[in-house]
């Protein structure tokens, strides 16, 4: 792809990215391996795949297979495995360590379909996205019309941070992913109202059950390409997290196209430093 060719290295080399997803998503492009050479040409130690899983009652979401969209169900899920799985051999000669993850889009009760996922699977790493509330997705810009009118601010932060602690309490997820994403769009329709009520309430709520449960939170970059002048979380709430013992131990690009990997992560690790110093002395 053409846009390998603008990739430039980082000036922290030796990085990880552990949020990306190639064109089996069906809102990404590139293949696995466009996206190891893009790793490789910023520099990076390990890059973690984590394709879209969202298969909630109502998302009737779909993965992409030779570039054919099939049904979200576990059998689909193979060639992906086995085209990360190859990476990992091919890319870890080369000095890239290629991590199979996945990015499943949490809803209520979902706990028996996770597990059910990482019995059949053994994934490295599991991410955990809410990407929706009452089946009502308000993270894509042609759905969040039809979420946010039916909350005040006040009800669809304590719905959303609510979801985020079920989530962290079934002890599935390694990390959850983007941790203020209801700012993606209610940012702007909800006001700075909203901010501040996130705050509070990850602080009141969320963050007793996400340093119990050993959840961590990560750095997602995408928020800058999407204009935001910080990240996903911000720093607030980064910082916040740290101060109550959670880790904030992941860097993600949220990589939807290979020149994305690894996107302003040499400003990011700025927010994950503790551990990036403590890997760089292994």
């Amino acid at each position: 792809m053409r846009e390998l060719d603008n990739i430039v290295p980082l000036n922290n080399l030796g990085l990880t990215d552990y949020h990306c997803h190639c064109d089996y998503s069906i809102d990404a492009v590139g293949t696995i391996d466009e996206y190891c050479e893009a790793a490789l040409k910023r520099g990076l130690a390990e890059l973690c795949f984590t394709t879209h899983w969202d298969t909630g009652p109502l998302s009737g979401d779909r993965i992409r297979i030779d570039g054919h969209e099939k049904p979200a169900v576990p059998d689909n899920l193979a060639p992906y495995v086995d085209d990360v799985l190859r990476a990992r051999e091919k890319y870890y000669q080369r000095g890239l360590w290629v991590v199979l993850g996945l990015e499943y889009g949490w809803y209520p009760n979902c706990q028996e379909s996770v597990i059910a996922l990482k019995d059949r699977y053994h994934f490295d790493f599991v991410l955990c996205g809410v990407h929706e509330l009452d089946g009502r997705c308000f993270s894509c810009e042609g759905c969040f019309p039809n979420c946010f009118p039916h909350y005040s601010v006040e009800q669809i932060v304590d719905k959303y941070v609510g979801e985020i602690v079920a989530a962290a309490e079934t002890g599935l997820f390694n990390c959850i992913a983007h941790l203020d994403y209801l700012r993606k769009y209610g940012q702007g329709f909800y006001g700075p109202r909203l901010n501040e009520l996130l705050l509070d309430r990850l602080i009141s709520v969320a963050f007793p059950v996400l340093r119990s449960t050993g959840t961590a939170l990560e750095v997602n970059t995408s928020a800058i390409r999407r204009k935001f002048d910080d990240y996903f979380p911000r720093a607030a709430i980064v910082n916040a997290a740290r101060k109550a013992g959670i880790e904030v131990r992941y860097l993600g690009s949220d990589a939807h196209a290979p020149d994305q990997v690894g996107y302003d992560f040499d400003a990011a690790v700025a927010l994950v430093s503790p551990w990036f110093e403590a890997w760089c002395e292994d």
